[in-house]
Order: structure tokens, then sequence, then C-alpha cells
């Protein structure tokens, strides 16, 4: 094939932790038919990793953090994003060329660290599909075979190369603001004062304020920096910094990347999603938002994204069902 065209090409095998699983994301693709991973043809001057950004965005909508490929443990050097594999793909006439030629394909790992929030729309339908759906796809069958056996290797990919020590200062002082937090809000409504409104709201902005200065100096602080315990407190700090919006936002940000790595329990990020996605005036995926129903009485969701997939995605993060939650929600509060 040296004497066929040859095009520079990058696919991306774009991955997401849902809940405590993977999925992979696949696209429809209008041409060719069947589903494909995200990829296309180089532009321009650009190299393959901004072929491979550029092509995931357009198509699917996401902004892909793509991985570096692995390195034997005990490297001292820290990867950077490149291709996992170059391979010559012999390709079909098509809107680049006339005649047979062939794709010098540059083939990337990715990840994207909150799967409801793409960056913009996707020019093709677009669907996460976990590893045992690989077999039913209509997928070419390289595609099967590499996707199979990345499957098996994202955990590892994802996780942080270098340990943490914990760092037991900072994990007591989580749990320290963690107390402050609750011992405001577990106050029962009928004995709440404006003394202690003001004290709750002070509460809530001093840890906010502190949790941004610790960001800065240390990252997120995830399991392996602040024990399950700390990552915890770290996130109920960063669920109730309502006041400060764009922090917030930060903090999921923040929070999502460590999921991804391992580092942190999915079911914060759940709950931190719905969180912003509500505060942002949008509907939520979890439905574990609450508010006063029409009658005053009784708690509801807030509207949610797609209330006939909604328990199914609970389940895939570690909740109960919204109809079991909601029952424990009013037990609660009788």
């Amino acid at each position: 094939m040296t004497d066929l065209v040859r095009h520079t090409t990058a696919s991306v095998f774009l991955f997401t932790r849902w809940g405590r699983s993977w999925r992979l994301c696949v696209v429809e693709h209008p041409r060719l038919g069947g589903h494909l991973v995200a990829g296309g043809h180089g532009e321009g001057v650009e190299g393959p990793v901004e072929t491979a950004l550029r092509e995931v965005e357009e198509e699917t909508g996401y902004r892909a953090r793509l991985l570096p490929p692995p390195l034997p443990n005990g490297y001292p050097h820290a990867g950077i994003p490149a291709a996992w594999h170059v391979v010559d793909m012999p390709a079909a006439p098509d809107g680049k060329a006339h005649g047979r030629h062939v794709h010098r394909d540059h083939i990337f790992v990715g990840v994207v660290d909150r799967p409801f929030a793409p960056a913009g729309p996707a020019k093709h339908t677009t669907r996460w599909v976990p590893q045992e759906d690989l077999s039913q796809l209509e997928l070419p069958d390289d595609t099967r075979v590499l996707g199979r056996h990345l499957f098996d290797r994202i955990e590892q990919a994802v996780a942080e190369p270098r340990p943490v020590e914990l760092n037991g200062a900072l994990r007591d002082e989580l749990l320290r603001r963690q107390e402050q937090d609750q011992e405001v809000r577990l106050v029962p409504a009928a004995a709440r004062t404006p003394q202690l409104l003001e004290r709750w709201k002070a509460v809530d902005e001093e840890n906010s304020k502190w949790l941004k200065e610790m960001i800065a100096s240390h990252g997120w602080p995830g399991e392996a920096l602040a024990g399950r315990d700390g990552a915890s407190a770290a996130w109920l700090l960063a669920q109730h910094a309502d006041r400060d919006g764009e922090f917030q936002q930060n903090c999921l940000r923040y929070l999502a990347a460590s999921v991804t790595s391992g580092d942190a329990d999915p079911r914060h990020g759940a709950l931190l999603e719905d969180r912003v996605l509500v505060g942002q005036g949008m509907p939520q995926v979890f439905g574990t938002q609450l508010t006063q129903g029409p009658d005053g009485q009784e708690l509801v969701p807030f509207p949610l994204r797609d209330p006939q997939m909604v328990d199914e995605l609970r389940e895939a993060w570690g909740f109960d069902p919204l109809s079991v939650y909601l029952r424990q929600v009013a037990q609660s509060v009788t």
C-alpha cells in the first residue's frame, strides 16, 4: 500500500465513568451507517492532537481530556497526551479522496468527566455504551477489538501516576468545618432564629473562602490527600457554597476530575452536579435536589432532565430509587 495516497486521521476512544463502571462514547455515522468512535481527517496544519480534540467536540459536543499513553510503574517522568497507537488503515473513496487510499490513523484515548454536560451541540447522535454492548452494536471489527482491550485498561490509565501522602492536618480541618456546617443545619426549623440564620450564612461564606484558598494551594482534596471522610467533608462544603455560584461550578469541575481518577465518590459528583444545575435554573439529572410541592407540605424533586431514566441513573450511581428516597425524606421530617 506504499503507492497509495496516505491521509492523516485521528480517532478517539472516549470514556466516562458511569457511576462505578465505565462507558465508551460512540456516534451514529450518517454516511457509513452503524457506529464509530469519534474521529476524522486532519485539517490544515493541525497536528493529530488538535485533530482529535476538534473531531470529538464537533461530532459529540464534548471537550475530551486526552490521556498520555501508559508508562511503566515507577517511571519518573509525567506523560503528555499523545496517540496510543498509529496504524495504517485501508480506506474506500470518500469526500477527501476519489479512489482507494490509506488513513494513517492516530488512535487516542480520552475521558469526559461530566457526561451530562456537553460543551455544545453534537453533529452526530451520540451514545455512551457499556462494555457488554460492544458485541451488539454495528461496529467495525477493529473498533470492537480495541474497545474491549481499552475497557480493561481505562481504570489504570486514569489513576494518578504518583501516590499522594495523606495530609492529616488538612483532613482534621475539613472535618472541623464539616461539623460547623452540620451544627447550624441540624437545628429544627422551628428553632431557627434570625441570629442562627446569620450564623449559618457566616459559616457557609467562611467555609467557601477557606476551601477556595485550600484548593489553590493543594488542589482538590480527594481521598488520597484527605482520607475518605475528609474528601466527603470537602464535597459537603462545596455542596453548600451556593452563595458563590462560579466557585461552586469550579468545585464541580475539580471533583468530577477526581471522580474520574478514582479519587472521589461518584455519588458526590452526582449530588454536586444536580446542585449546580438547579442553581443555574436547569433540570437536574439524578433527582437529588428537592423543593416544596404545590401543597407546601411534601418535598418534591426540582424538574428532572429525563424522568423516565432517573431511576436507572440513580441505580448506576448507587442511589435508592427516587420514590424510596422521597419516602425516606418525608419520614425524616415528620
